[in-house]
């Protein structure tokens, strides 16, 4: 499941994923933010990411990333996906 979580992320936070004739795409050799993502797939503009209106690998992450199962994203929760996939903060030693 972590593993899923690593591809996902590398894959949906992919400069290349957003690039796509996207007006929001970020600038180049960076990350999308939450709300570019919602800004290019939400195509009905519903502040929700709808099955049909998924993309590249929120296509095959969409029932993880859709927490309560209502068969769309909101951005509550695809923050709360991006955030379970950063990896952890080092650990501050006391040397």
């Amino acid at each position: 499941m972590l593993k899923s979580f690593a591809v996902m992320s590398a894959l949906l936070l992919s400069p290349a994923v957003m690039a796509q004739n996207a007006p929001s795409a970020p600038p180049s050799g960076g990350a999308p933010q939450p709300e570019q993502i919602f800004a290019f797939l939400d195509a009905d503009k519903d502040n929700f990411i709808a099955r049909n209106e998924a993309q590249g690998p929120l296509v095959d992450y969409f029932a993880i990333i859709d927490a309560d199962k209502d068969e769309k994203i909101s951005m509550a929760e695809l923050k709360a996906a991006i955030a379970a996939m950063r990896p952890p903060e080092p650990a501050q030693g006391n040397n």
